[in-house]
């Protein structure tokens, strides 16, 4: 195949590649799966033998193939390399245990009364959000509430403090 070849079948099957991202839903890196998509173009060109069916057809299917190949390994790929929220915090609580008192009402200074609680409540005391919940008597939601305040709040001022 030349590359003039090449560059009509990429003219014709380029809406075939819109299709399939919109009927994949995908919308993140769509350049991305557009060039996953040109160079499956190219590989089913390569590969394809008249015993399998129609060319648009097996192009169809091999492209979709790939795409939800690549859509399976990023996201194998981001469950591997992002902490679940509840036990980042968890595993952060023992590192938080090394800073004194005084530190952690420090930076609890900009925060609201609510958030500073939770603060308290996790660093010092070690509660869950179950039993800051229970013992506030408020829900669930309102801990983590606190919790997501607080925890943008106290981001910002440890990274200017680096």
């Amino acid at each position: 195949m030349n590359d003039k070849d090449y560059q009509l079948l990429t003219e014709q099957y380029t809406p075939m590649i819109h299709h399939l991202l919109k009927k994949l839903s995908i919308y993140k890196n769509k350049e991305e799966f557009v060039q996953i998509g040109l160079i499956s173009i190219w590989e089913a060109w390569q590969n394809y033998k008249e015993d399998k069916g129609k060319f648009h057809s097996y192009l169809y299917m091999y492209m979709r193939g790939r795409f939800l190949d690549e859509l399976k390994r990023r996201s194998k790929e981001e469950q591997q390399t992002v902490y679940p929220e509840e036990a980042f915090w968890e595993t952060a609580g023992s590192h938080m245990l090394t800073l004194d008192e005084h530190y952690i009402q420090t930076l609890c200074s900009t925060l609201t009364a609510k958030e500073a609680k939770w603060v308290s409540y996790f660093s010092i005391q070690q509660l869950t959000i179950a039993e800051i919940a229970a013992k506030e008597h408020v829900s669930k939601s309102a801990v983590k509430a606190w919790k997501k305040g607080a925890v943008e709040k106290l981001r910002k001022i440890l990274a200017q403090q680096m």
